[in-house]
């Protein structure tokens, strides 16, 4: 985690308004704008380009890159930042002259899987929640019940490009080319995952919450494959009317554009 601190700059020469005194009702007024320049209804143009065109103006200008982000970065430990806090310390206003790394001591870690964490969530609300299956399947997207009438599963086999949002998400591994959005089951995104053998095996040192070298969409071999499994598995399912035509095989991996309705009708 960085914290980076951005550098404020006032130019006492330069202003847009003149002051006739020291007096704050001397003041120009900018606010109102003379009827003969407002804009037409319909002819206003829209602040979110105005915005774009703003940010990309100056991110193409290297003139205007902030020094601040090429400073060295310094570690920062977090029992540091507890104890500048206890003592309040003004010295503590210090630390934003410069960039931080903030190091979290091991005494305020708690290691994965040594079940030292109780929560009891009667009286909280979860904002966000993953739950990842133990094992290969998709069982886990049953209700824990006997019967759930409630229950729905609506999957999308279209969105290949959908993006996994794992900011805080703990895995297990590497999310690279390997997350597949499936759709919604009573409104939870649903991801299938295409685990490492390490991984599957056991004894594979999990990565970090949220930890992804790259963007987590699936390869367009790996994606096509999943398809026609799928496609594989719901044709066994004799009260469905899908069908697969020909061989699931004959579906091209690398082609540009895809031809489904060539080898099955899922889609």
């Amino acid at each position: 985690m960085e914290f980076d601190t951005a550098s404020v700059h006032e130019d006492n020469n330069a202003t847009n308004v003149e002051r006739a005194n020291d007096d704050p009702c001397d003041l120009v007024d900018i606010a109102p704008v003379p009827e003969a320049y407002l804009a037409d209804p319909g002819d206003a143009v829209d602040q979110s380009k105005v915005l774009e065109n703003i940010i990309a103006a100056r991110l193409n200008d290297p003139a205007d890159v902030d020094p601040f982000q090429e400073r060295r970065v310094f570690k920062l430990t977090l029992s540091k930042l507890r104890k500048l806090y206890e003592d309040k310390d003004p010295e503590a206003v210090r630390i934003l002259d410069n960039r931080h790394k903030i190091s979290i001591d091991k005494e305020f870690k708690l290691e994965f899987g040594n079940r030292q964490i109780f929560l009891d969530t009667s009286q909280t609300m979860i904002d966000y929640q993953l739950v990842v299956a133990n094992s290969i399947g998709l069982e886990i997207l049953l209700p824990n019940a006997d019967n759930d009438h409630r229950f729905n599963f609506e999957m999308n086999l279209k969105r290949p490009e959908k993006q996994f949002k794992g900011k805080h998400a703990m895995v297990g591994f590497d999310t690279k080319g390997r997350m597949l959005y499936l759709g919604r089951a009573n409104n939870e995104e649903v991801y299938l995952a295409m685990a490492p053998n390490e991984f599957l095996r056991g004894g594979f040192e999990p990565c970090a919450a949220g930890y992804s070298s790259g963007s987590s969409v699936m390869t367009r071999r790996h994606y096509r494959q999943i398809v026609m499994m799928f496609s594989h598995f719901l044709t066994k399912i004799h009260t469905l009317a899908y069908q697969e035509i020909g061989n699931g095989y004959d579906q091209d991996l690398e082609d540009e554009h895809p031809f489904w309705s060539l080898v099955t009708s899922i889609m």
